[in-house]
């Protein structure tokens, strides 16, 4: 007889794994992990749900890391560009050049002990009564930002002083940047005392432009020597200024921790940099405050707030049409006459 196939052998049906050490010869097998314990190579082996939900998570975490880190570098390095010292090259322009107006190089000291240098145009005719009136100038910029100031606080008969922050100018410095008002109304403090001591003058007063408005209000509310106050689109504090120009994309707490990183940078404290606190005791000494209606840096509840918190005599001019910066060109050159008029009552020139 001739079979057709050839006789199936029966073969019984894998059982399933009952003793410890079958289950766990079981396991090692499907794992891929020797009896020792070590991990064996395992080409064809599928990573299982936690792994995958491992590799996911960390790829998440790193994804969350440069964002953050991105968001963070971001304003930073803006901060960091637009608070630098400007160039100042040796063969610039100076009151001579520029204004034809005779000058002296000036240097006094800081309050930790570095040098501030600048510029001082004395009044013709002077007497020991002629008072002075000094710049301090904003951020990106240094004493030649208060050249166009010069000729018509000249024509009225006064001492101009124009000198540069710490790190600016020809001061001596680190180069970091401003300190939003905090190490630069020391500066302004050291202005005032040059002024007094050195040269004499009784009577001073003082320009300030952004943070060079707030750095004159934190001096002059702690030091009586400053007798009038001109300032030009002051902001509240430099956390609120901050607040006012942050992306829409950035969130709250990323331009928190960045400003917490520029303070630690510079070495400074957001709450000494509040101009709002400390407004109040510039009275009974005059203070002018002067804000464009369209500035874009500086918003006009800015202003508003800093005119509550002021004592008297203190006013505000609200310039219609004009921006951050052109505020401190033509417009306030534009208005120059009054301001001097502002000077001449407050220091009774």
């Amino acid at each position: 007889m001739v079979r057709l196939c050839s006789p199936q052998v029966w073969q019984p049906r894998p059982s399933r794994v009952s003793s410890y050490s079958n289950r766990r010869a079981y396991w090692m097998q499907a794992t891929s992990i020797d009896a020792v314990g070590n991990r064996a190579p395992c080409r064809g082996r599928v990573p299982g749900r936690r792994a995958v939900f491992s590799r996911i998570l960390k790829m998440l975490i790193a994804t969350l890391a440069s964002g953050a880190l991105l968001l963070t570098a971001a304003p930073m390095l803006a901060e960091m560009w637009a608070t630098r010292p400007p160039a100042f090259p040796r063969q610039d322009v100076n009151p001579l050049t520029e204004l034809d107006l005779p000058f002296e190089d000036v240097a006094f000291p800081a309050v930790d002990g570095l040098t501030l240098r600048g510029w001082f145009i004395p009044a013709e005719s002077a007497t020991p009564d002629t008072p002075a009136i000094f710049y301090a100038h904003g951020s990106g910029r240094d004493q030649r930002s208060g050249l166009s100031l010069v000729p018509a606080l000249h024509r009225a008969g006064y001492h101009v002083l124009l000198f540069s922050y710490r790190g600016f100018g020809q001061s001596e410095g680190n180069g970091r940047g401003l300190t939003y008002g905090v190490g630069e109304s020391q500066d302004v403090d050291s202005a005032v005392c040059f002024l007094r001591e050195e040269k004499g003058i009784q009577g001073v007063g003082a320009i300030g432009y952004s943070v060079g408005a707030v750095s004159v209000i934190l001096s002059a509310a702690r030091n009586p020597d400053v007798e009038a106050v001109v300032a030009v689109a002051p902001f509240t504090c430099v956390s609120d200024v901050w607040i006012a120009n942050r992306p829409a994309f950035l969130p709250g707490f990323i331009l928190d921790w960045t400003l917490r990183l520029v303070e630690w940078r510079k070495g400074f404290s957001r709450s000494d940099a509040c101009a709002v606190d400390e407004i109040g005791h510039i009275a009974p000494r005059p203070l002018l405050l002067i804000q464009g209606t369209h500035d874009g840096h500086v918003p006009l509840s800015h202003t508003h707030q800093l005119l509550a918190a002021a004592g008297q005599p203190s006013t505000l001019w609200l310039i219609e049409g004009e921006t951050h910066d052109s505020i401190r060109t033509h417009a306030l050159e534009a208005r120059l006459p009054d301001v001097v008029t502002f000077f001449d009552a407050a220091l009774q020139h």
